[in-house]
């Protein structure tokens, strides 16, 4: 099958859905082609430094080609003007469209173009980070709901009409469709949806024994030392304090721990929480690293016992890929991921420290067994399987 991938960003040093999609895609035997533009994300410190030129580009690993076309771009949003002629050229059986609020796919949505190739949008999106706390929050949330209105909302209804099939990453997303849409537009999408989680490349993230013994020396990381982690973006939202507190008061519990976090950004808040970190009772229980590649925070997936987040993030199923266990919020987000006690566990606001508590003393006495967790979790969540979830039954 000749599957095309539309995307206003095409980002492999950071590897979202899009990356891994026409990774995935190519590693089943299907032709690929990624249109994007030549545009990138503010993502913030250090990683605000990507730039990439239009033209051509061959991933030599997967055997797919990359288009970057030329394209106005302003924040998260792209446009090109050569994009329906470049799809037309490649002549899809099938186009998985990524991000249709960033307004980049936009000249394929619609009735004429519908009815030549087959459309799969797929979406992902959950307000938990549309803060409400201050007034510059309340003011950022306020644009983002005017955007949704007049941008994104008017698009997805374009995707629902004119698409094949809607892929939601969450059940919350799910939601937000419902919310919005009337009449035969929620008919339509009610027929085509799909629930199809978020994943990862079983190429890049995946459990080794050894990598695990070799990290855990290389940190200094002693075998009755139970490892907590996070990776993710490193700013204020993701509120790493609380978990960095709660650590140094197991540490002095006489826990023995070290905390894991990755994914610093090289800017004034880095130097800010680093502050935090030395101002602790034992700042050797944490061990902070940058944005990592793939084989690097693989290897300390591996070396890790457990991973924390307090905010949806791709790198959780990431860490999944490893047989890592996780500790998550129940919330809609995130909680189609997690059995619970089974390959991690559930917090509630108001019990947080509690099952930190249990999960460490689970840990201390005994390890999980990594390879088969990394198995169970690859049945779902690797996007070879997804990939042709995605496409399968189509007519």
């Amino acid at each position: 099958m000749r599957v095309g991938i539309i995307t206003a960003h095409y980002m492999p040093e950071v590897g979202y859905q899009e990356v891994h999609l026409p990774k995935a895609f190519a590693r089943n035997g299907h032709t690929v082609k990624v249109f994007t533009s030549n545009a990138s994300v503010d993502l913030g410190g250090e990683m605000n430094k990507l730039t990439y030129k239009s033209g051509l580009f061959k991933d030599e690993k997967y055997d797919f080609e990359i288009l970057r076309l030329p394209a106005i771009s302003f924040k998260s949003k792209a446009y090109s003007f050569g994009l329906r002629k470049a799809v037309e050229e490649f002549k899809p059986d099938v186009l998985v469209i990524l991000g249709v609020a960033k307004i980049f796919p936009m000249p394929l949505l619609n009735a004429a173009f519908g009815k030549k190739v087959k459309m799969i949008s797929i979406y992902g999106d959950a307000k938990e980070y549309l803060d409400r706390n201050t007034f510059k929050q309340k003011f950022k949330t306020s644009l983002f709901e005017l955007g949704y209105r007049f941008i994104k909302e008017p698009l997805y209804r374009r995707a629902v009409r004119y698409g094949e099939r809607l892929v939601m990453n969450i059940p919350e997303t799910n939601d937000f469709f419902l919310d919005f849409l009337k009449g035969n537009d929620k008919e339509m999408f009610e027929q085509k949806r799909l629930m199809l989680t978020l994943g990862f490349n079983p190429d890049e993230y995946f459990y080794n024994a050894v990598d695990r013994l070799n990290k855990r020396k290389e940190l200094g990381i002693t075998d009755d030392e139970v490892v907590l982690m996070t990776s993710t973006r490193v700013n204020k939202r993701k509120n790493l304090e609380g978990n960095i507190e709660l650590v140094s008061r197991l540490h002095a519990e006489g826990k023995k721990i070290k905390y894991i976090i990755v994914g610093f950004l090289g800017d004034a808040y880095e130097r800010e929480l680093k502050a935090f970190i030395q101002s602790q009772p034992e700042p050797k229980a944490f061990i902070c690293f940058p944005f990592l590649n793939a084989e690097e925070i693989r290897k300390m997936y591996c070396a890790a016992d457990v991973g924390i987040w307090i905010k949806v993030a791709i790198s959780i199923q990431e860490a999944m890929g490893t047989g890592l266990p996780i500790i998550l919020e129940n919330k809609p987000s995130v909680n189609h991921l997690l059995k619970n006690e089974v390959n991690g566990w559930f917090y509630k606001k108001d019990n947080f420290e509690n099952v930190i508590k249990k999960a460490v003393t689970i840990l201390q006495d005994k390890k999980m067994d990594r390879e088969k967790l990394a198995r169970e979790n690859a049945a779902t969540l690797s996007y070879d399987t997804i990939a042709e979830k995605i496409i399968e039954n189509l007519n």
